[in-house]
């Protein structure tokens, strides 16, 4: 995130409240600078068939993901301990894997896959912070309690203006396929090719216009952030600072043995 954003938000922040607020960055900074000093919150993420929900306490986290076609895994770390579930057809019966430095279940690979995929759509906001940083702020207003903030999105002039090397590390931090991993490091390298190619793709799964939206409480804490596009994206935003990450049952846990 610019410098100039960070201290124009924390400015806000200090403040306690979101109201202000009047150019695109400082909207569209205000999420990841509140996520920074507020770290314990349950997120929750949607976009098309896809979910996400991460519950974070200090350095505890508690991260599902539904990914469609029945692929859906959670993971929970909790101090020293770690926890995993693929509720897909290898464990129809939802128990738990505990993970140690011993044992690692022979699906620990897939569901660091699930959950890495659910981490990027949970913090899909950065993505939408730089396709909105430029665009026009089109309305403020108050909506059931909540004050509204809405930025109007260019979005082939967003992709043009964009560094697209910043914008892959929050959009597909991860990719799966290494095709695409290759195909990025070319989009770094500055090959104007790939960069076109990244550019078109993007407008079509975005559509020419966007709106980004985002919704603060009375006390500036964000409650829900929306990007409507072609592929729309809702993350909502709860329990700020009364969040717990717990272990699952015992019962339900199978423990390796030596």
């Amino acid at each position: 995130m610019p410098r100039y954003v960070v201290i124009a938000v924390l400015a806000l922040l200090v403040a306690g409240c979101g109201p202000g607020m009047k150019t695109a960055p400082d909207i569209t900074g205000y999420v990841e600078t509140y996520l920074q000093a507020h770290p314990d919150v349950r997120r929750v993420a949607k976009q098309g068939t896809q979910s996400a929900t991460l519950v974070t306490r200090g350095q505890d986290q508690d991260v599902f993901a539904d990914l469609g076609q029945g692929l859906r895994g959670r993971l929970i770390r909790l101090g020293d301990a770690a926890y995993m579930q693929m509720q897909d057809e290898t464990a129809p019966d939802n128990s738990w894997e505990k993970i140690t430095e011993e044992h690692e279940p022979y699906n620990l690979l897939g569901i660091t896959v699930v959950t890495d995929q659910a981490m990027t759509l949970v913090n899909s906001h950065r993505v939408h912070a730089l396709l909105a940083a430029r665009g026009r702020v089109s309305g403020q207003a108050s909506e059931g309690g909540l004050d509204r903030y809405t930025v109007a999105i260019d979005v082939r002039a967003a992709l043009d203006a964009l560094d697209l090397a910043v914008f892959l590390d929050a959009y597909d931090p991860l990719p799966i396929m290494q095709d695409t991993t290759e195909e990025y490091d070319r989009v770094r390298a500055g090959d104007g090719a790939a960069q076109a190619r990244l550019r078109d793709r993007l407008l079509k799964e975005l559509g020419a216009r966007a709106t980004y939206d985002l919704w603060l409480d009375g006390q500036g804490r964000p409650v829900r952030l929306r990007l409507t596009a072609k592929t729309p994206t809702e993350i909502t935003f709860s329990d700020w600072g009364h969040t717990t990450v717990t272990a699952p049952p015992a019962d339900q846990v199978r423990v390796p043995t030596s």
